[in-house]
């Protein structure tokens, strides 16, 4: 992404409310009266959940894909130079922010009900949600920001080793689970939310199919993408010309920014 400038904006978490007021402003504010913001970039990476879980809640929200020449002048505000970043404001008048997206994820979906029924089934959602979150970076660090000499290789080799034991693991807790399309019960969950998101990542990559052909060969796990899919709030959202938008953006950066190895590019061409 492109550098911010040596003066980086900043947000603080201190505020002129105390930690309590706030704490009693999320418990007694309903969700129809709070206003969220997401700020990402205009792709399917690590802020597309909280895109997501917003559209499936049916919040009131907006999201901001600031551009490059917005960013490298100095005009977005976030807490550690990166994005995601979320802004959420009450009626009467109270605002914060949030930074870094397993934060943002995992309180969206705790507002949305999407953290089970208990402590122990919150617990759990969690880590599966994390164990999926981490998939995504290890792709990024062991694929795509390779020397160019290597790109086939490191891919190949994620392929085959990372993201099959990554699947393998998956597919026996989702067995343990009935097959039933969930991580957890038998209830939409955040991790069955943010799996089927980092599945649609891998078809925005340059060897999308590739990846997907590994995915398919794992029922249990081909059956929460499935399971997800069909839920109403959600097919409408990746079938709107927004999500579109980013799915392009995706096309577009990774292609762009990340060496696209030689029999890749036969494969699109077919």
């Amino acid at each position: 992404m492109a550098a911010q400038p040596a003066n980086r904006p900043k947000f603080s978490f201190q505020s002129k409310h105390s930690s309590a007021e706030i704490s009693r402003f999320l418990a007694e504010t309903d969700n129809k009266d709070l206003f969220f913001s997401i700020s990402y970039w205009e792709i399917a990476a690590v802020g597309s959940t909280a895109r997501d879980l917003l559209e499936y809640a049916g919040v009131k929200h907006e999201k901001l894909a600031p551009t490059y020449d917005e960013w490298s002048a100095g005009e977005v505000p976030t807490a550690f130079s990166v994005m995601p970043c979320l802004k959420i404001k009450g009626l009467n008048g109270m605002e914060f922010n949030m930074a870094e997206s397993e934060v943002i994820d995992t309180f969206l979906a705790e507002r949305f009900g999407l953290l089970g029924n208990n402590t122990w089934e919150a617990m759990t959602i969690r880590t599966f949600y994390t164990n999926i979150h981490y998939l995504r970076e290890r792709t990024f660090t062991e694929t795509l920001w390779v020397s160019d000499s290597e790109k086939k290789k490191a891919r190949d080799q994620f392929l085959s080793h990372s993201l099959r034991k990554f699947l393998e693991d998956h597919e026996f807790h989702l067995q343990e689970n009935g097959c039933n399309g969930h991580y957890v019960g038998d209830k939409l969950s955040l991790a069955d939310v943010h799996l089927a998101n980092i599945i649609h990542f891998y078809g925005t990559v340059p060897w999308a199919k590739m990846a997907l052909d590994e995915f398919r060969k794992y029922e249990a796990v081909w059956k929460v993408k499935e399971t997800v899919d069909r839920v109403a709030e959600l097919d409408g959202w990746r079938a709107s010309d927004e999500f579109k938008r980013y799915e392009n953006g995706s096309y577009d950066y990774y292609r762009k920014n990340c060496t696209v190895p030689e029999d890749a590019v036969a494969e699109k061409q077919k």
